[in-house]
């Protein structure tokens, strides 16, 4: 009966206990991760900015005299050569100082005929002064004055020879202002703006008044981007280095090319502008079919790396900043927001146990980083959802997401955010 007891005892505390053993020993579901390897690819990190395209070769003509505008022979879209007249000014009252001056030219070589004869005469009248001084027929005095004539006369020789230089240097001005009245164009080209008219005065200046600017020539069959770069990221930029162009009308069509000049002089700041410094680097661009003309924005991603393979995870993997406690420190550092530069932390998935792991980081792109030390290529790494990623404490037990569930995620992300947008349509909000 003592056996029957104990085995009837032994059967009550089995069907007891099974239950609650199977209870508490589930523990945790196991968290649904997605998992990516180490792999080796090639990283391209690069530093964006934004500029205009503008032409290779462009020249803003403006006049040299002032003068009314008499003929304009071109027009804007115009194909020119070197040397080509494109505009005249009337050339009527630089032609009456050219006279002017031409005539002061002449009046000069008389006044060196003139100056010559009386050199001439008094030389004779010094030389015979001097004879009869030295036969005692007159004074030495009378001798001295005739040798002052003469050297007087010399020198006024002399100054009507200046002048007669100062009258051809200024007959030569008149001459090229006469020529400047016809505006030539100094390289070959396409007109692609024409400021002014018939009947306009052309005023010689540079300050942007009414008349100073004639018409605009430019090399439209070679044409090149200017950015502003970041005076933080202006020292990674090289040339030589690769760069995508993507034009604001062609915003999917990007256009390579590589830097071409690194200014070395920031770009001016308008006065009472809080903006920092930038410095303009120029890119020259491949060939292009599109209608690209200057003018057109543009934004630009300069590739600073590349080059080989290299360990990388995607970017969302590793965790930085408060994420970045190590396990060995995980006490003292349970308050502490210590970030280590140039490093992170990654959960590293072996046998549905995740742990976490330190890593040294590199260089990055858009959407990889380089993996420098801490984890093993190959090794499976917990890249999402971002809200389990956020959670995951060091020996969580995972499993890794079906295909099918991240589909299905996918799709239910996608029902959520439609839902949202037509419950803003329908309050009259944006999404």
């Amino acid at each position: 009966m003592n056996k029957r007891k104990l085995v009837g005892i032994a059967a009550v505390i089995a069907v007891i206990a099974v239950p609650v053993t199977i209870k508490f020993s589930s523990g945790k579901p196991k968290l649904e991760v997605e998992l990516a390897a180490v792999t080796k690819k090639e990283i391209q990190p690069s530093i964006l900015a934004s500029g205009n395209f503008v032409f290779r070769q462009q020249v803003q003509l403006s006049s040299e005299v002032i003068g009314k505008v008499s003929e304009v022979l071109v027009k804007e879209g115009d194909k020119i050569s070197a040397g080509q007249v494109l505009l005249r000014l009337d050339p009527t009252l630089i032609r009456a100082e050219v006279t002017q001056q031409r005539a002061i030219v002449r009046s000069a070589e008389v006044n060196i005929e003139r100056a010559q004869l009386n050199v001439d005469r008094q030389k004779i009248n010094s030389d015979r002064s001097q004879r009869l001084a030295e036969a005692k027929f007159i004074d030495t005095s009378k001798y001295e004055d005739a040798l002052h004539q003469y050297n007087v006369a010399k020198v006024d020789l002399h100054a009507a020879r200046e002048s007669m230089q100062q009258a051809n240097a200024a007959l030569d001005q008149a001459l090229k202002r006469l020529d400047k009245t016809e505006v030539r164009a100094p390289i070959s080209g396409t007109v692609t703006a024409v400021q002014i008219k018939i009947g306009e005065t052309a005023v010689a200046s540079a300050t942007g008044m009414a008349g100073s600017s004639l018409m605009t020539i430019a090399d439209v069959g070679s044409i090149m981007a200017e950015v502003n770069v970041d005076e933080a990221d202006v020292a990674k930029v090289a040339v030589g280095q690769k760069v995508k162009v993507f034009p604001a009308a062609f915003d999917d069509q990007p256009i390579m090319g590589v830097v071409e000049e690194v200014s070395m002089a920031p770009k001016a700041v308008i006065a009472g502008a809080s903006q920092g410094k930038t410095y303009v680097v120029k890119l020259s661009l491949s060939e292009t079919q599109m209608a690209i003309r200057t003018g057109m924005t543009c934004r630009v991603e300069i590739i600073t790396g590349g080059g080989s393979p290299r360990p990388v995870l995607p970017i969302q993997a590793i965790l930085t900043g408060d994420s970045m406690k190590l396990e060995s420190k995980e006490k003292e550092l349970k308050d502490s927001k210590e970030h280590v530069k140039g490093a992170g932390v990654v959960f590293s998935v072996r046998d549905g146990v995740a742990r976490k792991k330190q890593v040294k980081v590199g260089i990055a792109d858009d959407n990889n980083q380089e993996i420098l030390s801490g984890i093993d290529e190959g090794e499976k790494i917990v890249v999402g959802p971002a809200r389990v990623l956020r959670a995951l404490r060091d020996g969580d037990q995972v499993k890794e997401l079906k295909a099918n569930d991240k589909d299905t995620n996918k799709d239910a992300a996608k029902d959520i955010n439609k839902d949202a947008n037509k419950d803003s349509k329908a309050d009259g909000k944006k999404p």
